[in-house]
């Protein structure tokens, strides 16, 4: 019963079916300085040992390939600049409509950089290791306005490559274009995001109730299929600095 119990444990573990118990109202006391009800770490090991092997074989895949680091850092850099163009992307492939420009939070992005060379699916799991979703959020332009007001006031977070946006040191936003074109205030904006920012997170408040569609793909799916599709196409990833995010002295 003991080990079968263990067994159990493991495999819940694994998987993603729940398994409900009926509570019990029987008092049970155990004496935790005894070692009799408890398995060897040898026992455990063995156990767990086959389902370790099957993760780390799937974490270890190579998928594609980094044509240089990518490195993170304010107001733009090389790895926001990639991860939100794979945003942008992604989502026009699964909202199948244009979008207008997509965002990715500076905190949101998990590792300091992406090594050069072979790019594993365990190292986009690092970067995102978050369940959010990838969807659309639909806008007017004072929104947006507002949104750029937060990012520029925080030094700036990764945008995708059709938006331009320079700003002092305290936030002020000196010009701003979304497609070649300055904000419309009154136009309706499409912006490829996570749920987790869609939904008021990191200080998004302006976007409580604004609606959006789900694309059905989780934010970390969207970089995997953009490394894997980068790969098919006989290319490394590779990202530059533009000035989207420009700070001006």
């Amino acid at each position: 019963m003991k080990n079968l119990l263990i067994f159990l444990l493991i495999i819940g573990s694994f998987t993603s079916c729940k398994v409900y118990h009926h509570a019990s109202t029987e008092n049970v006391q155990y004496d935790l300085s005894s070692t009799e009800n408890i398995s060897s770490d040898s026992e455990i090991e063995n156990l767990i040992t086959p389902y370790k092997e099957k993760l780390d074989a799937k974490m270890n895949q190579v998928i594609g390939n980094a044509e240089k680091e990518l490195i993170k850092h304010l107001p733009e850099c090389t790895l926001g600049n990639w991860a939100s163009d794979a945003i942008y992307r992604q989502c026009n492939k699964f909202y199948k409509k244009p979008i207008d420009f997509a965002v990715v939070n500076y905190g949101g992005i998990r590792i300091p950089s992406l090594p050069q060379g072979d790019i594993t699916t365990g190292k986009i799991f690092e970067l995102m290791p978050f369940d959010n979703m990838m969807v659309v959020l639909s806008v007017k332009g004072d929104i947006v306005q507002q949104l750029f007001e937060s990012m520029t006031l925080r030094g700036g977070w990764p945008v995708s490559s059709n938006v331009k946006c320079s700003f002092k040191a305290d936030g002020k936003i000196i010009n701003l274009s979304i497609n070649d074109n300055p904000i419309d205030m009154n136009k309706m904006y499409q912006i490829g995001l996570s749920d987790y920012i869609a939904n008021g997170g990191d200080q998004c408040d302006f976007f409580k109730g604004k609606p959006q569609n789900n694309t059905g793909m989780l934010f970390r799916d969207a970089f995997l299929n953009e490394v894997k599709e980068t790969q098919k196409r006989g290319e490394n990833i590779d990202a530059q600095i533009e000035g989207r995010m420009k700070l001006i002295p």
